[in-house]
């Protein structure tokens, strides 16, 4: 195991700290035909998986597959990237040694804090540790995230992406601490809520509460007052179902600032009580919007929420009238996306 990992993550770079672990033999990692990048195919593995019911060797087998993965994608990649290891993570990255290890502090430090400022939402469900893509640009950024997106369709930009498919990875693009740090507690957020079929307004809103907690965070644009005033302009009868269902994130310009705005700010209202809101948060399903799990757990309507930030309005939650696929639910289940 220890020879495995030095192989794939280079001499000198931190191994697992377990000892007596059982020898991983990686099998063949199948990956996706026509992708522009390594893409495995993980479904294919789940039949090479050792049967057991002890989590560690579970964790030991598919971070060695993932590492093999990385290793993969680092060679595609070329140039300076290197993979390297800490607790809970995997880091593919061009960073020199002294940011990959202050990013990796720091991923570890979020890691803890989140799942104590969320205990009873957020909890480690995935065998095998957590992935970090950091590309040196956005063009390398967006070729790769290309590969779970619908060949067709008008998508808004993003800073960084939790992708919920097979082995759950977040990415990003390279930049200094101050503007990868928040990304990496928002996307972590979203990966230690990934066991949750909640809908995507409320995963969006604990992220940004989350980030805004661990990070800090810079000031908007607009004022209080302009954002308040861009918020009663867009949003109807017509866009708030587009928000309850998911597919306001999607659409670029207003629609995808003002879904995370509203969001964060239903999330501040909702939140007041904990109990309450740790059993809405874990009852919510992406199927109506959260809208059964709020009268169940809250006490009152989610469009409750919404008559204290717009004034009061059509704004119930119509799951009937929204259509299957990307515009219903959690974005299809493929990626969580946050825009920086």
């Amino acid at each position: 195991m220890k020879r495995l990992l030095e192989r794939l993550l280079g001499r000198g770079e931190p191994a697992l700290s377990a000892k007596s672990l059982p020898t991983v033999d990686v099998p063949t990692l199948v990956l996706r035909e026509g992708a522009t990048f390594p893409i495995v195919e993980w479904s294919a593995l789940d039949a090479h998986a050792p049967v057991s019911d002890d989590p560690k060797v579970l964790d030991v087998f598919w971070t060695a597959v993932a590492a093999a993965w990385l290793d993969k994608l680092r060679q595609t990649l070329g140039g300076h990237y290197r993979v390297v290891e800490s607790e809970h993570f995997l880091l593919l990255s061009a960073l020199d040694a002294r940011p990959a290890k202050v990013l990796m502090d720091f991923a570890e430090k979020t890691h803890r804090r989140i799942l104590s400022l969320l205990d009873g939402i957020t909890r480690n469900t995935e065998n095998g540790k957590v992935c970090i893509l950091v590309f040196r640009d956005n063009d390398t950024y967006y070729q790769y995230v290309s590969n779970y997106y619908p060949d067709e369709g008008e998508f808004a930009q993003s800073g960084g992406m939790f992708l919920q498919h097979g082995y759950g990875h977040f990415v990003f693009t390279e930049g200094d601490m101050f503007q990868m740090e928040p990304t990496i507690a928002h996307e972590l957020t979203h990966c230690l809520m990934q066991h949750l079929p909640i809908p995507a307004w409320l995963n969006e809103g604990i992220a940004v509460n989350a980030e805004r907690r661990v990070c800090v965070v810079g000031a908007p644009l607009e004022t209080p007052e302009e954002l308040h005033r861009m918020h009663l302009d867009f949003w109807n009868e017509s866009t708030i179902q587009e928000f309850w269902s998911g597919k306001s994130w999607q659409r670029a310009g207003d629609s995808n600032k003002l879904s995370y705005d509203l969001a964060t700010r239903f999330v501040q209202l909702a939140s007041g009580d904990r109990d309450r809101f740790c059993a809405f948060a874990n009852a919510a399903d992406s199927v109506d919007g959260g809208a059964s799990a709020a009268i169940a757990n809250l006490g009152y309507p989610v469009a409750h929420l919404a008559d204290a930030v717009l004034g009061e309005g059509e704004w119930s939650p119509k799951p009937e009238a929204w259509v299957d696929g990307i515009e219903h639910g959690q974005f299809n289940k493929v990626c969580l996306l946050t825009s920086i």
